[in-house]
């Protein structure tokens, strides 16, 4: 599998440029074949599995997660992503620091498991790539703030949104870049679609953050994933097309008529048999670690 730097020297060439002035993204079965037709560019093996860690947690309710849910409690899961081939792997999402961490208790003591991310570390630094699927920190500061930063940060795919989002308006001050930072990065603009890795696109998603990607992956074995950021906190608003409650989109800054289309779709290509993994999810990620379906755990050097 290419390195990401190389790779992209050649994809790049055909990529659209992201204008502010662009028409707006439709989000139908036109765009799933465009991003089927992405994956499959790339020559190489695909990927054989996706694999998974949880790092750390916030107690909420299913009220604070999904549009008129109730008071039961939902666990927002933080999590890290790995997509493994025969030769290496490719990260999706970085994990955080503790400091970070404590950003999203507002006060309170959270769950955070140091050893699940020191993991996503060794992980990290044996990446071949990292995408991010946004700016925010429980995403994106395993790299920003790691000690390993030299290392990662060129191997770290962001897109200009996101850059600019980091550099103008980041979520917290520990998130902040400096402008100069960007030549440690690989940055790309994209109008829907970019191939990645075999059997690997991103493709727009903006709305919970300006810079908001999904990630598409096709496996050997043909089952197809989409790794959906943060266009929803759990299962339930792609199954049942619910938005975050309107003071959580308020509170975010969302656009909630663009994750409403996003939301459509997604539930459309779930009806089709393709497989969503939603960052955030504590319930049915775990029944999808028994079903086979994802990996608990992730791999690093050591362990292959």
């Amino acid at each position: 599998m290419p390195r990401l730097s190389i790779l992209l020297s050649l994809l790049l060439l055909a990529a659209t440029p992201a204008g502010a002035d662009e028409p707006a993204l439709k989000y139908d079965d036109a765009l799933l074949r465009k991003l089927r037709v992405a994956a499959g560019s790339v020559p190489g093996a695909l990927p054989r599995e996706v694999r998974y860690l949880k790092f750390a947690e916030s107690p909420r309710t299913f009220a604070a997660t999904v549009e008129g849910g109730d008071r039961r409690p939902y666990i927002q899961a933080r999590t890290a992503y790995q997509l493994v081939y025969p030769d290496g792997w490719i990260m999706v999402d970085a994990g955080m620091d503790e400091q970070v961490h404590r950003f999203f208790g507002r006060g309170q003591d959270e769950p955070y498991d140091a050893q699940a991310n020191a993991r996503i570390q060794q992980a990290l630094l044996g990446a071949r790539a990292i995408l991010i699927t946004h700016e925010h920190g429980d995403h994106v500061a395993g790299v920003l703030r790691s000690p390993h930063y030299a290392q990662l940060a060129p191997k770290t795919l962001l897109t200009g949104r996101q850059l600019r989002t980091l550099v103008e308006s980041p979520q917290m001050p520990e998130l902040r870049m400096q402008p100069r930072q960007r030549d440690d990065f690989t940055v790309v603009d994209f109008h829907d679609v970019l191939p990645v890795a075999p059997g690997v696109a991103l493709v727009q998603a903006p709305g919970h953050t300006p810079g908001e990607v999904m990630v598409y992956a096709k496996l050997e074995n043909g089952r197809e994933y989409i790794i959906t950021g943060d266009v929803s906190w759990s299962y339930l608003g792609i199954d049942e097309k619910r938005l975050k409650p309107r003071a959580q989109i308020e509170r975010i800054g969302e656009d909630p008529v663009a994750i409403g289309f996003q939301l459509d779709w997604l539930n459309a290509l779930q009806a089709q048999g393709i497989q969503m993994l939603v960052n955030h999810d504590d319930i049915v990620q775990p029944r999808l670690v028994r079903q086979g379906v994802l990996k608990q755990g992730l791999l690093d050097d050591a362990a292959r």
